[in-house]
């Protein structure tokens, strides 16, 4: 049997295939148009999922939709009757949302039913299609992309985001190929939109806003006088969930703030550009990710409570807050943890194939989620191309590990280009920048020179699985740097690239499996240096997604201030630079 999944119409679109109950591919559509963020019909994902299948749309058996448009429809008269006094404003912008807003999938309902057709006409074929058309309800996709995957027959289940087809987050329980609804936070209180409200007060814009103000939020006082005024702000509730005092939000029916005037009141005025932040501001950010710890940290342990479970399973967009989860692991309430690496939107493509195929059809969950490298690879042929139209000097040789570890030693910065790209927001290894963990001066040059970004936002790590307990407080293995640890006091000044201002770290394990390549990478850099860790940072320069051809590999090294580029088995330096592969 074969199952397409896919989401559009919101934001980071994407596509997945499952042949007989495998998962074969996955992709997101930004990685392939190049539009960061896109939310439209994910063709190229799309596409390229047929592609890797070796089949046409006509050879689809049943394809999976992420929302239940059904559902929308049903609460928009509750919507008009508890906010009827904010239905003026609604109407007046809805015809300027953006697809990518969370009020912008109001102005394409009536598009998710003419999906079927859209397809047909996007993927014309000489045979009759025989796909039946399934849509499924948003937050129990999440949950089947972080269930399911997993080994455990038994888990605790917990979904957060901005806004399914109403709710805002899920606490279930996940059984064999059942996955039971145990509580629901709904609309208007929403973690996900309270985040993004605060991170646009502070001048970040939309989606892209709440990872930096996770990184801002280091550089406040944990347990100020903001944090005291905002916790007033949010009720935990005695079935696990919470609810905001939403006279100081607007995100529920404007897309102007995601504030009122009453929280400006409170909190100071909005900022229109992302800088030069007061300390107030700093604790601000600080408070705003403290709400969300304490949130999360309620709703883990409900989950603890009602269900007995050693396991849990993460997804959606606020399940990407690494800076929590670590707390949850630390913590040490459930002995194991699988996060969706692909927990914001994208993953539901991957969990819609999965809930369609096992919680609707019964079929075997034989799957198990052991990569995020789901994407597409290159040939040999590819990079020469690539390499060749923009006459950059190349050689072909095995012995790229020990180059790049050498090259490292000395304090260069290398692109990383290795085998099928990662699924998820996350580069973890094979569309990555490298660099020297223990460079003083190198943050300050990546995110200047190389990735030309904001200054105080903070690099990940990626280390070897068995030594990641040397270097940090923990040594929960995490493969989709989706925990972040803090530096041992005995590292703290060795790694000060990857040392966060409070001493924290995002963190990739590399165990014996997941990557070999990066494995042996980091293996010839602890012989060289020692040490067994590196900064690894997503291959893109700001304003574009994750590279994902060669081609968009080789554009972006010939832009950015990187030394070499290693891409499969090529070594790629800079054109004046020929001599340093003579040493190879």
């Amino acid at each position: 049997m074969i199952v397409l999944g896919f989401n559009c119409y919101g934001h980071d679109s994407a596509a997945a295939l499952m042949i007989n109950d495998e998962v074969v591919f996955a992709v997101e559509e930004e990685r392939l148009n190049r539009k960061k963020h896109f939310g439209g019909v994910p063709k190229h994902a799309i596409q390229a999922c047929l592609d890797a299948g070796n089949i046409t749309l006509a050879d689809v058996d049943h394809i999976a939709f992420f929302w239940k448009p059904s559902i929308s429809y049903a609460k928009i008269p509750v919507y008009l009757l508890k906010f009827w006094d904010k239905v003026p404003a609604l109407l007046r912008e809805q015809r300027s949302f953006n697809v990518e807003e969370n009020l912008g999938m109001l102005n394409y309902l009536k598009d998710m039913r003419k999906l079927p057709e859209t397809l047909k006409a996007l993927f014309p074929s000489p045979k009759d299609y025989k796909f039946q058309f399934h849509t499924l309800e948003h937050h129990f996709c999440h949950a089947a992309s972080a269930f399911f995957p997993t080994p455990y027959e038994d888990a605790a289940i917990l979904t957060i985001d901005g806004a399914g087809e109403w709710t805002t987050s899920m606490l279930a329980h996940g059984k064999g190929n059942e996955i039971r609804k145990i509580s629901t936070v709904d609309t208007p209180y929403s973690l996900g939109a309270f985040y993004q409200a605060v991170s646009r007060h502070l001048g970040f814009k939309l989606i892209e806003g709440p990872g930096k103000l996770m990184g801002l939020a280091s550089y406040g006082q944990h347990d100020s006088d903001a944090y005291q005024k905002m916790k007033k702000l949010v009720k935990l509730t005695d079935d696990g969930g919470f609810q905001l005092d939403m006279s100081y939000f607007c995100y529920h029916y404007t897309r102007k703030s995601g504030v009122t005037k009453k929280f400006t009141e409170l909190f100071g005025p909005s900022k229109t550009k992302g800088e030069d932040w007061t300390d107030h501001e700093l604790n601000v950010a600080a408070a705003a990710q403290h709400v969300v710890e304490d949130v999360i940290l309620h709703m883990a342990r409900h989950l603890k409570k009602v269900t007995g479970s050693e396991n849990l399973c993460m997804a959606g967009g606020v399940a990407l807050n690494s800076v929590t989860n670590g707390l949850i692991a630390k913590e040490g309430m459930f002995k194991n943890i699988f996060i969706q690496p692909a927990a914001g939107d994208s993953g539901t493509a991957l969990g819609a194939a999965l809930l369609l195929n096992h919680g609707t059809f019964k079929r075997n969950r034989k799957w198990i989620m052991d990569t995020a490298f789901l994407g597409p690879s290159y040939d040999d042929a590819s990079i020469e191309t690539a390499l060749t139209k923009h006459q950059l000097p190349f050689k072909k040789t095995k012995e790229h590990f020990n180059f790049a570890a050498k090259q490292l030693a000395k304090g260069h910065i290398l692109g990383w280009f290795q085998g099928k790209m990662e699924f998820g927001p996350r580069a973890l290894g094979n569309r990555s920048i490298i660099a020297n963990p223990t460079v003083a001066e190198m943050k300050t040059i990546l995110n200047v020179r190389v990735k030309f970004r904001e200054g105080f936002r903070p690099f990940a790590a990626i280390v070897l699985e068995e030594d990641c307990g040397k270097y940090f407080d923990s040594d929960f293995p995490n493969p989709y740097m989706l925990l972040v640890y803090n530096v041992r006091p005995e590292y703290l000044g060795k790694l000060p690239s990857i040392t966060h201002v409070d001493n924290s770290v995002r963190i990739q394990t590399v165990n014996q499996t997941e990557n070999p390549e990066m494995r042996q990478l980091l293996e010839a850099f602890k012989r060289e240096t020692g040490y067994s860790v590196l900064v690894n940072t997503s291959f893109n320069i700001k304003g574009e997604p994750i590279v994902a051809t060669p081609e968009d590999a080789v554009h972006s090294f010939a832009r950015a201030d990187m030394d070499y580029l290693v891409i499969g088995d090529y070594i790629v330096a800079k054109p004046g630079d020929e001599k340093a592969l003579e040493t190879v």
